[in-house]
């Protein structure tokens, strides 16, 4: 990979991260900044482009944005931002930077970063699923990234695994976002008051206080309702990941975010569970976790595999 140095841009609903990087991948300079996400979308325009401005020496501008994306770089809607509904953030950027911008949601961008700077550059199909706080990903078919007829392919966080299951933010019930993410785990945790008071470990923590992660350390120290909880995580998880797998034939299932991130021993025992809920059609899919690097990366591999399609064809 040629093609001099990319200014990229991480949006999210808390923090602004922007990095200069050439397009091997290495970062030359990375400043950050709290979003301005209460003042609408023409204010966090001008915030980026500031931010920007404290660069040099940079040709293309990738920018990853927490909301669905057209083909056409319009935000279908950012419900952590403030005024970001059907908003072109591709062609605003571009007027201010004055520069080709590519844009899109951060679990697509990052299965690009997965393609060009970690291990799936292996695999010509795969499939990327970040779990987090909320639940997204991306697939690789044939060397391509998948998008779809608008550009809004590999929502897997909103697939439904249990009908008439809890409301999740997509507006369905019963999505996997709405019952296996780090903000579901603390919900159904919170949602037994009586079983919290039951707990030795979750008693002394405060509800409004209550996070996946601490659902996770319980597990570790035995704790019997913490056990249960992400026991029907992995189960709602491998239930989804199997659908996946039987849709798309992916060679590797890549697995990121943060609650990949600090539970490691998720990933061993997803793949056991996913390869009981396949049944007879169990094959061998590895299972791999992506490095911070390869996320941090995700906007820079945005813009270089976009602008080398640009130039291809």
């Amino acid at each position: 990979m040629s093609g001099g140095y990319s200014l990229g841009f991480d949006v999210g609903g808390t923090k602004i991260t922007a990095v200069l990087a050439s397009s091997e991948g290495r970062i030359k300079k990375r400043v950050e900044a709290k979003t301005r996400r209460f003042k609408g979308a023409a204010d966090l325009i001008n915030q980026i482009h500031s931010l920007g401005m404290q660069f040099n020496n940079f040709d293309k501008v990738g920018v990853i944005f927490p909301a669905p994306i057209s083909r056409k770089g319009v935000a279908l809607y950012a419900p952590n931002l403030s005024g970001w509904k059907n908003a072109n953030i591709k062609e605003m950027l571009g007027r201010a930077f004055q520069r080709d911008v590519f844009i899109d949601n951060d679990a697509t961008a990052q299965t690009i970063s997965v393609k060009i700077y970690d291990k799936g550059r292996k695999y010509r199909n795969f499939i990327y699923l970040a779990v987090g706080t909320g639940i997204g990903g991306g697939v690789f078919v044939n060397n391509e990234i998948y998008r779809g007829g608008n550009g809004y392919a590999g929502e897997f966080g909103h697939s439904v695994i249990l009908a008439n299951g809890p409301v999740c933010g997509c507006g369905r019930r019963g999505c996997v976002e709405a019952l296996a993410s780090g903000r579901a785990i603390s919900r159904r945790a919170a949602e037994n008051s009586k079983e919290i008071r039951n707990s030795p470990f979750l008693s002394s923590i405060r509800l409004e206080n209550l996070s996946a992660e601490d659902i996770f350390s319980g597990r570790e120290l035995g704790d019997p309702f913490c056990t249960l909880l992400i026991d029907e995580t992995i189960y709602y998880l491998s239930v989804a990941i199997a659908n996946y797998i039987n849709e798309f034939d992916p060679e590797a299932i890549f697995l990121g975010g943060g609650l990949i991130k600090n539970n490691e021993s998720l990933i061993s025992e997803l793949k056991e569970s996913v390869e009981n809920e396949l049944g007879n059609y169990t094959r061998e899919v590895p299972f791999i976790k992506v490095s911070g690097r390869t996320v941090d990366l995700s906007p820079i591999a945005l813009s270089v595999y976009e602008s080398s399609k640009n130039s291809d064809g």
